[in-house]
């Protein structure tokens, strides 16, 4: 049996070290969203063949999702342990593909497959967003020139000491949503929980945030970490939408003060819904990375 481990931030430094054979840019294997969600998904690890594999619950000790394997062993070797070891543990096993070559060789006759789109990640350049140039990002342009001119803002770095007022902006944000989306109430709830973790774990996930404030109110805030040594993560996202253009000043200013290291921002799925596919297309990105879905037959 494969010893796996609960992914803490205290492993931060270990999960570093593989980064340098990282070339995916998938949100669920961020760091700090293995952290966070850990309540509702059990995020695990295990080091296989100096090789760093990480897997999820989808129902505990049940069903499990595996993320593709990171590092320098032989992948189609320990993916055909992971499958031994999930029959052995009467496991139903998933797999999340990103290795498509090496899988669709090797495996394919062992698995049923489906692309889910509504978790396809969007993927922009940072250059693209925190400069919004270029006629098909005009829209967004004008979104940012309007705030400019109506509203007297500030924007704010935010750390481990005012992470707080992130919170309090989330927990507004839920209730007033709640009113008009009484069937999200869980999903809210449940990010809040994950904001609260990053709160409580701000240093050690070394995660970057910002806001936006108005008059010394806070309308938008942003927060995300590293997915890859050239890719970041924006995990949450919150603005009050009657302040006009709220999420379009966040989401730039946010992106311009970024590390120059990081080429490419991960902003997440749509989880199929359409008007956050809509907003999430709109601003042009250059990859969308296709979820596949391996099931053990």
């Amino acid at each position: 049996m494969i010893k796996f481990k609960k992914v803490r931030p205290e492993d931060k430094e270990l999960f570093d070290s593989f980064y340098q054979y990282k070339t995916i840019k998938n949100c669920e294997t961020a760091f700090a969203n293995l952290c966070a969600w850990t309540f509702a998904l059990n995020g695990e690890y295990a080091i296989i063949d100096n090789t760093l594999v990480t897997r999820v619950h989808y129902v505990l000790n049940k069903e499990i999702c595996y993320h593709c394997p990171i590092g320098q062993g032989n992948r189609v070797q320990i993916i055909e342990m992971l499958i031994k070891d999930s029959v052995e543990c009467g496991y139903k096993m998933n797999m999340m593909i990103d290795c498509n070559d090496e899988f669709k060789a090797n495996f394919c006759d062992k698995f049923s497959i489906i692309e889910k789109r509504e978790y396809f990640d969007y993927v922009y350049l940072r250059e693209s967003l925190s400069t919004l140039s270029g006629k098909k990002l005009q829209a967004k342009r004008n979104h940012v020139n309007k705030f400019t001119k109506t509203y007297n803002y500030e924007y704010l770095d935010i750390n481990a000491y005012n992470i707080n007022l992130c919170i309090d902006f989330a927990e507004r944000w839920l209730l007033e949503n709640a009113k008009d989306h009484p069937e999200n109430i869980e999903g809210y709830n449940d990010e809040l929980k994950v904001i609260k973790y990053f709160a409580d774990n701000f240093d050690a996930l070394a995660l970057i945030a910002g806001a936006v404030f108005v008059e010394g109110t806070m309308v938008a805030f942003t927060l995300g970490s590293k997915v890859n040594n050239e890719t970041f993560c924006t995990h949450i996202e919150k603005a009050n939408t009657s302040f006009d253009g709220a999420y379009a000043i966040i989401n730039k200013e946010f992106s311009s003060r970024l590390p120059e290291n990081y080429i490419y921002v991960n902003r997440e799925e749509d989880l199929g819904l359409e008007g956050l596919r809509k907003a999430k297309l709109s601003y042009q990105p250059v990859e969308l990375i296709h979820k596949t879905l391996a099931t053990l037959l």
